[in-house]
């Protein structure tokens, strides 16, 4: 059997040489964007997804051919002319909530060009609706709940050996007229039973050159992400890919001798000189946190790396023992300013401690950057003025605030549903963007976005009289300017206030 799998590109066009584009496969909350036709991304996230169940595919003998067209700017009518000169024997994509009638259309479009050709759906949209989503769309032939990679080689088994796909567990599939779900499939675990991620395949069989993903927080090029551990512990109930992906699962970890063999192979490879960390969360575990420095040391591995991470489980020895295995950045997410809404959400934070792990890390040329989520479920105007008080005095050397969107699967939506306020079930309007999609309980979003856009001010206005701040900006570009060379930093730049321009061009 031969296999292709591709992460389609949607964009459309809109005024003033604009066109609207989506961040989908490899990103844990898909969203839209604005840029110029025949551009990339300035943000490309690795799908590691679909590399690793390409490289399981491989691994169990069968034929694989990749496509990330978001990669390669490669529109719809190209890909279907890729996929029908390939004629293989199945095709498998991820489905989110934002293109979803459109992930449905292609599906269409391929079973119609290739009758033959069997069409897999997997991703957290198809996770939440998978019987409906097969009642109502005769293209699509099966789909894959949850964590997808076991359960795509488990049906390629079966279907090439004639055996039942009822005995596969986490498969949506037809029984008769009727759409069924088998039962669902544990975690894979230990983490170690993936294969490594098929990165000689991206971002296509034909052109591979996995550098060219890109996470602007990255100080060096090239760069290449890679995981360490999926899952995350803490219970957000905005959070889609733990709750939808994962199902609130345990936390999992690679060993430290596969985290650092991959990274010493990216370097010899591919030549990179940094790694980033893409996990859910990398710093849970502080232990295996340490055995991966103290491997890289050990090994004198020269290459730097950064994570996505928490200040929860930080101490000073261990951000120092970090920044001397060559750690440079680490991002973490606060989520809000107010004590009340972290205990609500489950998340052991202590707010003093996020600004202690901030100077800890500027003290070691560690950069930060911190996120946060307004229009929690729970939040209300005075948690608001906390998050965004908070957020003005807080030191790190970027900051990102985002207003919550409730995205299906999420315990966030079903509240939003129960409590009667989502105002449509226009998927496309779910994309991580819109504020019109659900009301708030306590809360104007209108009036919320203005807050923080005057917040976001306020921040940037206090850093630019703290001369600790400043000189820490200075080292850290000077840093990036070596590490990227001035081209592509002026280039980056330029994408990301062209966005902004773009956006507020609507």
């Amino acid at each position: 059997m031969k296999f292709f799998i591709f992460n389609p590109l949607y964009s459309f066009p809109l005024r003033g040489e604009r066109e609207k584009y989506y961040i989908r496969s490899g990103s844990r909350w898909p969203h839209s964007g604005i840029k110029r036709p025949g551009t990339l991304p300035h943000y490309l996230p690795f799908p590691f997804f679909l590399a690793y169940a390409a490289a399981w595919l491989l691994r169990d003998g069968f034929a694989v051919t990749v496509c990330d067209c978001v990669a390669l700017d490669l529109p719809v009518d190209r890909l279907l002319a890729r996929i029908t000169d390939e004629t293989p024997s199945a095709v498998f994509f991820e489905t989110t909530t934002a293109t979803i009638s459109r992930d449905l259309a292609l599906a269409a479009d391929v079973k119609k060009a290739l009758p033959g050709t069997l069409v897999i759906l997997g991703g957290p949209h198809s996770t939440v609706y998978p019987q409906s989503i097969l009642a109502e769309n005769p293209a699509v032939d099966f789909i894959l709940v949850g964590e997808y990679e076991e359960t795509l080689a488990e049906l390629a088994a079966a279907l090439r050996d004639g055996k039942p796909v009822s005995a596969v567990k986490g498969l949506a599939h037809r029984d008769g007229a009727s759409a069924a779900v088998t039962g669902p499939r544990p975690l894979i675990d230990p983490l170690g039973k993936l294969p490594e991620p098929a990165y000689h395949l991206f971002p296509a069989s034909w052109a591979p050159d996995p550098t060219v993903y890109w996470d602007g927080f990255c100080q060096h090029r090239p760069a290449i992400q890679m995981h360490a551990s999926r899952g995350c512990p803490y219970r957000c109930d905005f959070c889609l890919w733990n709750q939808v992906m994962y199902s609130n699962g345990k936390y999992r970890v690679f060993t430290p001798s596969r985290v650092v063999d991959g990274m010493q192979a990216m370097k010899e490879r591919y030549g990179a000189r940094e790694i980033y960390f893409d996990d859910d969360d990398f710093t849970i575990n502080p232990k295996q946190v340490e055995a991966i420095t103290a491997q890289i040391t050990a090994r004198g591995l020269d290459i730097k790396w950064s994570c996505m991470g928490d200040a929860i489980n930080l101490t000073p020895e261990l951000v120092r023992k970090m920044a001397g295995a060559g750690c440079v950045g680490i991002k973490f997410g606060v989520e809000t300013g107010s004590p009340r809404l972290l205990k609500s959400l489950g998340k052991p934070l202590d707010l003093g401690k996020v600004k202690d792990v901030v100077r800890w890390c500027a003290a070691v040329g560690i950069k930060t950057h911190a996120t946060f989520s307004l229009g929690l479920f729970d939040d209300d105007m005075e948690s608001v003025a906390e998050t965004l008080a908070y957020l003005e005095d807080l030191g790190s050397d970027t900051i990102q605030v985002s207003v919550c969107t409730p995205f299906p699967g999420t315990r966030f939506f079903d509240k939003a549903e129960r409590a009667g306020l989502l105002k449509t079930r226009n998927w496309e309007k779910y994309d991580g963007k819109a504020q019109d999609v659900a009301g708030h309980p306590k809360i104007d979003l209108g009036a919320v976005e203005k807050l923080r856009a005057r917040a976001l001010r306020r921040w940037l206005l206090r850093r630019l009289v703290s001369p600790g701040w400043l000189l820490r900006q200075v080292r850290y570009f000077l840093r990036v300017l070596r590490g990227l060379g001035p081209a592509f930093v002026f280039s980056q730049l330029r994408a990301i206030f062209e966005e902004e321009r773009l956006i507020s061009g609507d």
